[in-house]
């Protein structure tokens, strides 16, 4: 980043294209990977068992319910370990988080993707309609990365009533904390009994810690015991866990993430509603913009990099004509304000 911003000669910029907390580590999380520094000659704690104690305190749920791994990524990669074999069907959305289907064409699963709805988000009913004998696993993202939309409680448990138990689902909650604040009555789906679903989280959002690589699945003891059998022994390491146990403790850095998220939010939307661009409603820290042709979303990308703006064109996750950006810091979302009313 440092090496274009001297090759654009930029003297500011706002990197928005990563849906990462520009707020930096939280202070409690920072200062628990310092005390552990002295311990890194030994190995972590293979079951990590204060960093999932703290998370089913959180949660309600029982220690053995929780697991943890190297972000989300590497949870799904357990899951795919774990439950299915090489052909084993996959179900999920087109326009959705793109690392399901690396995972899965890496597991060589088979791939069902039905479409978004019209308004950008997972279309339930063509997920029931495609729901077959050869469906072993089924991936929602509530809210959705890359569109940012979000299901109700009773579609989702709606949905999950109308498929076979032997059916896994997975519901992707990366943006809760982000989701439940915008929203008091956004769904929880790891306060659910349902043995065949597992809920994952991630510390890479809302808690700033992109870099450690740290996410958390939530399942009946059944489906988690068989997750943690597969995972590698001694992930995450010792920092990552520390920084997890640190950052949960840390209530003043996650509400001031969600306060200025929650501001960003409403002034981007209506920074782009008043240039008449299509924004996808978002329960996330980020927004997509429609800008209803590729060539457009190209332009958009080339002229916010050349004014130091990064944001992300997804044609990578089957949207070509959008682009999203995340909230930044205040500096930064100025700086994305002014670049929209100077290009638009």
């Amino acid at each position: 980043m440092d090496e274009w911003a001297r090759e654009l000669g930029l003297s500011e910029t706002a990197v928005l294209w990563n849906n990462e907390n520009n707020l930096g580590i939280p202070p409690q999380a920072k200062a628990a990977m310092e005390s552990g520094i002295e311990s890194l000659n030994l190995y972590p704690d293979a079951l990590c068992e204060e960093l999932r104690g703290a998370l089913a305190t959180q949660t309600g749920r029982d220690l053995a319910e929780i697991t943890v791994g190297n972000g989300s990524e590497e949870l799904l990669m357990n899951i795919n370990k774990a439950f299915l074999n090489p052909g084993d069907e996959l179900l999920t959305s087109e326009g959705t988080f793109v690392a399901v289907y690396i995972w899965a064409l890496a597991a060589n699963l088979n791939v069902k993707k039905v479409p978004l709805t019209a308004d950008y988000g997972f279309d339930l009913n063509a997920l029931k309609a495609g729901v077959s004998d050869e469906t072993k696993l089924i991936y929602i993202a509530n809210p959705n990365n890359p569109t940012g939309t979000a299901l109700s409680e009773n579609a989702l448990r709606d949905f999950i009533e109308s498929v076979s138990s032997d059916k896994l689902i997975i519901i992707d909650e990366a943006y809760f904390e982000y989701a439940l604040a915008m929203d008091p009555s956004f769904p929880d789906s790891s306060k659910w009994n349902y043995e065949n679903v597992i809920t994952l989280r991630t510390f890479s959002k809302a808690y700033g810690l992109a870099g450690m690589r740290l996410g958390y699945g939530i399942a009946h003891e059944k489906i988690s015991t068989a997750m943690r059998k597969v995972r590698m022994t001694f992930a995450p390491n010792s920092l990552s866990q520390l920084a997890g146990i640190g950052a949960l403790k840390d209530h003043d850095f996650l509400k001031k993430t969600i306060a200025l998220n929650n501001e960003a939010i409403a002034s981007f939307n209506t920074l782009f509603e008043s240039k008449g661009i299509k924004v996808a409603k978002t329960a996330a820290n980020f927004v997509m913009l429609d800008l209803k042709s590729e060539e457009k979303a190209v332009w958009a990308v080339e002229e916010m990099r050349n004014r130091g703006v990064f944001i992300r064109h997804i044609k990578a996750f089957g949207l070509p004509t959008c682009v999203r950006i995340n909230t930044g810091t205040p500096r930064e979302n100025e700086l994305l304000r002014r670049t929209v009313e100077e290009i638009f």
